[in-house]
């Protein structure tokens, strides 16, 4: 189950518990037509999750390899700019 609430993401796991999600960046990708968001785990910042979007904000799993190198990518990218901020 999701429950989205501005840039914060609720997931409900199997065993009932509550995980909470924060934006980290989001993309438009001009190969797929997509948006993507990828979001963080508040209590484990090393968990990622990432899903492609609707303008309605409909939340769908990516499931295309081609996708998911991209996305990869995306977040190399993103780690390097984050590095030259400081």
């Amino acid at each position: 189950m999701e429950k989205k609430i501005n840039n914060i993401l609720f997931l409900t796991n199997s065993k009932g518990e509550q995980m909470v999600f924060r934006v980290l960046f989001t993309y438009h990708s001009d190969r797929f037509g997509k948006d993507y968001a990828v979001f963080y785990n508040e209590k484990d910042e090393n968990h990622l999750l990432a899903f492609s979007y609707d303008k309605n904000l409909t939340l769908s799993k990516v499931t295309n390899s081609e996708e998911s190198k991209e996305l990869e990518a995306a977040l190399h990218r993103f780690d390097e700019e984050q590095d030259k901020k400081g």
